[in-house]
């Protein structure tokens, strides 16, 4: 922005005397003199010249009078386009997503949302978990899906739950664990296992390995990942089976999906926001997420 002094020289010139300068500006003429000759100072020029019945501008001051009125364009066009900025950016609610659950039901949870509010636009950034809640906590992202237990981890995060995920084992198609009508902890003990890393997912697993721990099981962990698909894709190729939220299994997958005997097996999803997120726009579509998960149930 202009210093006011500059804004005082613009006047001067454009209503042609100090005091009429200071007319526009609802001070007196002194004041109006006093700042000019402070940026005189400061320049070390001569902007005008006094000599004369009205106050002419000097070659020094032509230039810097030119170069402040392209300032002042400039200036006037920036606030111009930033308001626009600012004014479409306010229409954007940015969603983070990190698995195959969210991804399967944002489509329709968003269509419902541009329904409903068709001034409104979504824009959605996938990435692993701990990248979605830095953007989020950052500003970068308005609300992020995962896990609860995961989300509570953060004390800047407001979480809302959604739905319960059941735990379950996947196996290729061919496993012989495939068949087993429900599966115990203990019974895994002698099979490789691809699991979720804690960096993508800190404790998606929390309830189950406090179980582990419990029943002092050794599990051979082959392998970890930091998606859901990945986790999905190590299993149809046979690398070891795996825990994941049944919900999150599609007909596509080609795995087969077991029970655990224990019933302790169930995460809770839901979405996340910060705290001091000052849209309330945001609220209106974790409630309408709420709406469409209650519908499913």
């Amino acid at each position: 922005m202009l210093d006011k002094r500059v804004l005082y020289f613009l006047a001067v010139v454009e209503e042609g005397s100090f005091s009429a300068a200071g007319k526009a500006y609802v001070i007196t003429q002194s004041a109006i003199s006093q700042q000019i000759a402070y940026l005189e100072s400061e320049l070390d020029v001569t902007l005008f010249d006094r000599s004369f019945y009205k106050p002419r501008l000097t070659k020094a001051g032509k230039t810097f009078y030119d170069f402040c009125t392209e300032t002042l364009e400039k200036e006037t066009t920036m606030l111009s386009d930033l308001r626009e900025i600012s004014r479409i950016e306010d229409r954007v609610l940015h969603i983070g997503i990190t698995g195959p659950l969210e991804a399967v039901h944002l489509p329709n949870i968003i269509a419902l949302y541009e329904e409903q509010y068709p001034e409104k636009i979504i824009k959605v950034t996938r990435t692993i978990f701990k990248s979605c809640v830095r953007q989020m906590l950052e500003g970068e992202l308005d609300a992020v899906f995962g896990t609860i237990q995961d989300l509570e981890s953060y004390a800047m995060i407001e979480t809302t739950r959604m739905i319960e995920q059941q735990i379950c084992l996947i196996t290729s198609p061919n496993h012989p664990l495939g068949t087993q009508e429900a599966v115990s902890l203990k019974a895994l003990a002698d099979y490789p296992i691809i699991t979720l890393s804690k960096k993508a997912y800190p404790d998606y697993y929390a309830t189950l390995k406090h179980q582990i721990r419990e029943e002092q099981i050794i599990l051979n962990i082959v392998k970890y990942v930091d998606s859901m698909e990945e986790l999905i894709r190590a299993v149809q190729l046979n690398q070891g089976i795996a825990w994941i939220g049944k919900e999150i299994i599609g007909h596509t997958d080609k795995v087969r999906v077991c029970p655990l005997a224990e019933t302790y097996n169930s995460v809770p999803f839901g979405i996340g926001k910060r705290k001091r997120n000052q849209k309330t726009d945001i609220q209106d579509f974790i409630d309408l997420c709420q709406q469409y998960f209650n519908q499913l149930s």
